[in-house]
């Protein structure tokens, strides 16, 4: 597993990667071509590049040099690859091509970086890392020299054996202590220091992990990130010496990375698919909302109370949703009324929608059976529908209960049956009889509605999609007025979906009617399949 930050670099100065775009589209002409397995394209990618004199007069046999330079386009965020295997263009992308705010655009896509993202968890991209990473690298960097304690500065060999080995962006005090322990240490000390960081890290199988070869191989990222962070203009890199950041530019850079906090959160959309991380990372700057909390403002001091406030909030996919005596209420259970009271109206101040990143791992990684029920039922909330948890079905003898029935319009009803299986959930003829013999007739008529839907949401994969056609069928056979269609749904595909619909800024009617019309005997395990 790798334990050192990476970075493909065909190109290390990132002012050439508009450049390294437009060939790109030249090459797949406007993204028309087939990319996945398609070496032919590669090639003619590589021959752009070098028309473009972009990359030496040379076409390796099997396009491996057109790959790379795409992987460094992806790791980016201006393209990405479909489910189909066709090169997309990002809105940051199409702003590239476009030849809009190049800078600004390119320095965003730099400063939002993380590890991981959709190119690194590819299924082409090995050894992948290890799974506790979570760090936006260039500002890991700019964040480190942006300190007073180092005399702001870093060179390129702390960055190196220090910066490269963070996991975390909260790792900044722990690479910074090491930072300083190694200025005051003794030469033989460093040698020490060095030798025993390569053993630890280098996760290439290899005779000897001396220092001196560790740095050789992963001296030349250290260089790319000098040279990214450079470019955006926070930090200088002063070749040959280090990252260094003037004393005029010292309070412009502390602006800017509370900026970047509030604006920018650690995107986690990768859990729910990597195409729509691909989409949401790759908003130009002016299409990218801030985060749920980028009312917040990230001062130190209050630092451990807005974590609380991310915590106590995590289970609402919406914070916008909630009123401002909502978020006081779930506030109050841990912190003062005063306080409570402060965060839920700088929180309530925001006017968009937007979806809250900390619900995406509190949903899909949900233990409870109950608590899925209910997050499940909060997303639905979040597209914009009346949703009853465990409403009582018709009958004063009946005991079989539903766990979400959502309104649909004066008239008509869905019901849904959340499954939070760890493994696979497969709909079983059993399963299939219950519904269409219990389930769907105790509801007709609820609140005089009719049960026009029904359906399954699943924690994880599913099977026995054939079933939802029998359920239509049997349900008929039990009462000849009822007539339904179902659907089964994954719980990354439906979080997908509202992830989606509010980047897109749908409307609730029009979130509404897409979902309802999702609801034809299909199975859906991603996003993508959804729209």
């Amino acid at each position: 597993m790798r334990k050192v930050w990476f970075i493909t670099r065909p190109e290390r100065d990132p002012k050439f990667h508009v450049d390294a775009l437009r060939a790109i589209q030249i090459a797949t002409d406007d993204f028309s071509v087939k990319w996945y397995g398609n070496r032919d394209a590669h090639k003619q990618y590589e021959a752009a590049l070098v028309s473009e004199e972009l990359k030496r007069d040379n076409i390796s046999l099997d396009g491996s040099g057109g790959r790379t330079w795409c992987a460094m386009l992806r790791t980016f965020g201006y393209i990405y690859l479909d489910h189909d295997g066709y090169l997309r263009l990002t809105k940051v992308g199409e702003k590239l091509l476009n030849s809009e705010k190049v800078r600004e655009n390119v320095s965003k896509q730099i400063l939002t970086l993380q590890i991981p993202n959709a190119y690194f968890l590819d299924s082409g991209f090995r050894p992948k890392y290890e799974e506790d990473f979570q760090i936006r690298p260039a500002r890991f960097l700019v964040r480190l020299v942006n300190q007073s304690i180092l005399d702001y500065y870093v060179t390129k060999e702390e960055i190196t054996f220090f910066a490269l080995t963070a996991k975390r962006d909260d790792e900044l005090f722990s690479v910074t202590k090491k930072i300083l322990d190694f200025r005051k240490a003794s030469d033989s000390e460093k040698n020490e220091m060095k030798k025993s960081i390569a053993i630890h890290y280098d996760h290439r199988k290899r005779a000897d992990s001396e220092a001196r070869d560790f740095a050789s191989a992963h001296g030349d990222v250290a260089h790319t990130f000098m040279m990214l962070c450079d470019y955006t203009g926070l930090v200088d890199y002063v070749r040959g010496d280090a990252l260094r950041l003037p004393t005029d530019k010292k309070d412009s850079t502390s602006e800017m990375l509370s900026y970047l906090d509030n604006r920018y959160a650690f995107n986690k959309r990768y859990l729910i698919s990597l195409e729509r991380f691909s989409e949401n990372a790759g908003l130009d700057v002016d299409s990218y909302k801030a985060s749920a909390f980028g009312a917040l403002p990230p001062a130190s001091n209050r630092g451990k109370s807005i974590r609380k406030v991310h915590q106590l909030l995590a289970p609402y996919p919406m914070i916008h949703n909630l009123t401002v005596e909502e978020i006081t209420e779930i506030l109050e259970q841990e912190l003062s009324t005063n306080e409570a009271k402060k965060f839920a109206y700088e929180l309530h101040k925001q006017t968009y929608e937007a979806l809250n990143e900390d619900f995406v791992e509190s949903y899909l990684y949900e233990e409870n059976d109950r608590i899925f029920e209910d997050k499940t039922g909060g997303i639905l909330r979040a597209i914009g529908f009346e949703v009853d948890m465990r409403p009582k079905p018709l009958g004063d003898d009946v005991r079989t209960e539903i766990e979400i029935l959502v309104h649909i319009d004066k008239e008509t009803i869905c019901i849904l049956d959340a499954k939070n299986y760890r493994d696979k959930f497969t709909l079983s003829a059993n399963l299939a009889s219950h519904m269409a013999s219990e389930y769907i007739p105790n509801y007709q008529g609820y609140e005089g509605k009719s049960v026009v839907h029904f359906g399954y949401v699943t924690a994880n994969k599913f099977g026995g999609e054939r079933q939802l056609e029998k359920i239509c069928e049997k349900a008929k056979m039990m009462n000849s007025e009822i007539n339904v269609s179902g659907a089964i749904f994954s719980a990354k595909a439906l979080l997908g979906f509202l992830d989606y619909c509010l980047e897109h800024d749908l409307d609730k009617e029009e979130r509404k009617e897409r979902f309802i019309s999702l609801f034809i005997n299909e199975g859906y395990e991603s996003v993508a399949e959804m729209l």
